[in-house]
């Protein structure tokens, strides 16, 4: 393989944590970083011995990195990701890839025009507990899959939270589901009230402590989901006020069987043979090595899966680099997660299903603020 140079820009949280995983990954060497906080980016370059920028065109024109991290907050994604796919450089991105869909159809259109790979980081494809469960569906454990639910962990209100954890739950149900064909959803406030265009909000309107994510809307939201292969999905965010992560994941049913998957970081499995599933009847627990062990044989931390996690999604984008294929969570990826989060708004301002694509591509709810008048 190839040896790759690494650059980061955004050196808050999340570019510590990259930084932590690409120094732990052999052919990568982590070479520059770019953040316009002097105070964050001088107590990064500390911590890892890499040379700092205050301006991103700048580090890539000097230090030509062969990958580009990008960490920043979403409307900070789009910018960034056009620049390095003009100068060849391969991008990852964290979620969500932008704040609409005018902006991610640009983005994965500039990175496939320059011929380099476009990943975006949502981690739970770099479980080996979805692997198992796919060769498990394959091999006709659970039967036929006809339906998944999928669980919000709380702590959010539903709009915030389609920008931030939903992106992940959505993404997850497409890589059992695939493809979506239509999204019917309905957005209500917590006191029932359905939501209207006047409850459009800011992410930090809602919340000052969430990161940027543009406009949202809903505090409770439920959507159903038709997959092209024939597969159903229920997916609900209802605002429950404390973070329960044991709550946060996917049940997938099929006629002789179920598997529940839970977990945002680390994945605990289970499984429950028979058409039917009685509430007196137990799961039981499948554990994987691969992912709870380290190489030492003892049980992983939250921190050591998440490292491990990101580290696969990053070996991912080498080997996609290597062999000219696409990265297990693409930019095509990225955008379909981003569409059905914004054809969850479009479906409950029209109140009816929605097919996708969607069109147009513009954001729905800024669409419906200017059609009732309200910026």
């Amino acid at each position: 393989m190839n040896q790759y140079r690494i650059a980061i820009i955004g050196l808050g949280v999340m570019g510590s944590h990259h930084a932590e995983a690409v120094n732990g990954l052999p052919f990568c060497e982590l070479i520059a970083g770019a953040e316009v906080d002097p105070q964050r980016a001088q107590a990064w370059g500390a911590s890892f011995g890499a040379a700092t920028y205050d301006d991103y065109e700048q580090m890539l024109d000097e230090t030509k990195p062969d990958i580009v991290i990008i960490c920043t907050q979403a409307p900070l994604h789009h910018a960034p990701t056009l620049a390095a796919a003009e100068r060849g450089i391969h991008v990852f991105c964290e979620k969500p890839i932008a704040l609409d869909l005018l902006q991610a159809d640009e983005m994965v259109a500039t990175c496939e025009r320059y011929d380099v790979r476009f990943a975006i980081n949502h981690v739970k494809r770099g479980s080996p507990y979805n692997d198992h469960v796919l060769d498990r569906i394959a091999a006709g454990d659970i039967g036929q899959l006809v339906r998944l639910r999928a669980f919000d962990k709380g702590g959010r209100f539903a709009g915030n939270s389609l920008m931030e954890i939903g992106t992940h739950l959505y993404d997850w149900t497409r890589l059992f589901g695939g493809d979506v064909e239509w999204l019917h959803a309905h957005l209500v406030q917590a006191n029932g009230r359905e939501s209207t265009v006047a409850d459009i909000k800011h992410t930090q309107e809602v919340d000052p402590k969430d990161r940027d994510a543009g406009l949202v809307l809903g505090e409770r939201c439920f959507s159903q989901i038709r997959f092209a292969g024939g597969v159903h999905a229920e997916v609900e965010f209802i605002a429950q006020e404390k973070v329960n992560d044991k709550n946060y994941g996917i049940d997938l049913i099929g006629t002789e069987g179920r598997i529940a998957l839970r977990g945002t970081v680390g994945t605990t499995m289970f499984i429950h043979d028979g058409a039917h599933h009685p509430p007196d009847e137990p799961w039981q627990r499948v554990q994987l090595d691969a992912e709870d062990l380290d190489e030492n044989g003892a049980p992983r931390d939250g921190e050591s899966i998440r490292l491990l996690l990101q580290r696969r999604m990053l070996g991912d984008l080498l080997e996609a680099i290597e062999t000219n294929r696409q990265p297990r969570a693409s930019g095509r990826d990225g955008r379909a997660s981003l569409e059905m989060i914004q054809a969850t708004w479009e479906s409950h301002r029209l109140r009816r299903r929605v097919p996708l694509p969607l069109s147009p591509r513009q954001h729905p709810l800024e669409r419906w603020r200017q059609d009732s008048g309200d910026r």
